[in-house]
């Protein structure tokens, strides 16, 4: 267990030409939208499953509204809220202009205004505006000053490639997330609570640098799926599940696990060890040109050889693993309904996590990055199931 916070510094020789690299990517996005002006909009709600616009564009992760007026020509203005927000977007390496004001909603629209000119026949091209409720929606919609249009397709389709700070902050977030796991794991004891548990998590996840964390930790003899803790107090024949989802810079990393108290029942092996051969089958499909659907394709393959296909569909399972935010979450939820090419470069969480006949709800998950020939996991292995003395 760490007992300092860990001072990271991505090894990334110019920040300036990254931020500089992704307002290029945002004003080709623009063009492709057919609009020469748009702003970029964060209400400070966040969701580590979606685009956050301000975060990707400035590095700057806002706590309350904040707002970025982008046009063909001008540079990006950054609308934060007060100047101790504004103070740390400055400190994100941005190369944005960075202003402190009451309302940045209201100030990019009259910023817009002043760039069409009184005009209201020109589009004004928005991003992160459909997360908006309808009073912030209104602020920047200037009571019909312009005509709002979305470019946030356009947008992913810009930040889909990672450039080479998200990819280093992906790797330290799935580093950092296996860490917490072992400082976890190493404390884990029958007789404290999944509160407790929880808490170890947490506190090695900020140690080691998460500026934010999204965290699933519950137990039960048989799960019906993860859910966050809630006091039970720990005790043999329970499983405990886990789902540790840090942040680092701007993006997200997960991992999935799976420990049991006392010894294991021959159900709760054998399902793991199913779930670690569907994993398997799964990370050999995430190959640039294929299809999210042929990975699910080869997961749910093993299932429905042993006369399980009920269970490649809900109410046993959700996904077999999604993007992450706060960059383009791209190739977006692991579905058989999903026919997207994977590219290489592509990032996202690959998990089969699922409820089975004999030991209910397991899970098994690890971070992948799409390679030319196979897919690459970060971690370096697929976890099998942890174990804790009773």
């Amino acid at each position: 267990m760490t007992t300092t916070v860990v001072d990271w510094t991505p090894p990334v020789s110019d920040l300036g030409a990254v931020y500089a690299d992704r307002a290029r990517r945002a004003q080709t996005a623009m063009e492709n939208a057919g609009v020469s002006q748009a702003t970029f909009l964060s209400s400070g709600r966040h969701l580590f499953t979606d685009m956050d616009p301000v975060v990707w564009l400035t590095g700057f992760k806002p706590m309350r509204q904040a707002a970025v007026v982008v046009s063909r020509d001008a540079e990006l203005v950054v609308y934060a809220q007060g100047e101790w927000e504004a103070g740390r977007a400055r400190r994100t390496g941005t190369t944005a202009k960075v202003e402190a004001v009451d309302d940045p909603f209201a100030a990019a629209a009259n910023h817009l205004a002043g760039l069409l000119g009184g005009s209201k026949k020109l589009p004004v091209g928005t991003a992160g505006a459909r997360k908006l409720n309808t009073v912030e929606y209104r602020a920047v919609a200037s009571d019909g000053a312009y005509a709002l249009v979305g470019i946030d397709t356009e947008l992913d389709a810009q930040a889909r490639l990672k450039d080479e700070l998200e990819m280093a902050q992906y790797r330290r977030a799935c580093e950092i997330a296996e860490i917490a796991f072992d400082a976890l794991r190493d404390r884990l004891r029958v007789g404290m609570t999944d509160v407790e548990a929880e808490a170890i998590v947490e506190r090695a996840l900020r140690e080691l640098g998460a500026d934010d964390a999204f965290v699933f930790l519950s137990a039960s003899t048989r799960n019906r799926a993860v859910q966050r803790p809630w006091g039970r107090v720990l005790m043999p024949g329970d499983v405990l599940l886990t789902e540790l989802s840090p942040c680092v810079g701007s993006v997200f990393a997960q991992i999935c696990r799976s420990v049991a108290f006392g010894t294991p029942s021959k159900e709760v092996v054998h399902d793991h060890e199913l779930l670690t051969q569907l994993m398997a089958a799964g990370v050999a499909e995430c190959r640039a040109g294929n299809r999210v659907c042929d990975v699910v394709a080869a997961m749910d393959a093993p299932l429905i050889a042993q006369g399980l296909e009920k269970y490649t569909k809900p109410p046993f399972m959700r996904v077999r693993g999604h993007g992450m935010g706060f960059g383009s979450v791209a190739p977006g939820d692991i579905v058989s309904k999903n026919t997207l090419e994977l590219r290489a470069g592509d990032t996202f969480v690959l998990h089969p996590n699922q409820a089975l006949p004999g030991a209910g709800y397991l899970m098994c998950g690890e971070p992948m990055i799409v390679g030319e020939t196979t897919g690459e996991i970060v971690t370096g292995r697929i976890a099998g199931l942890e174990v804790v003395e009773a």
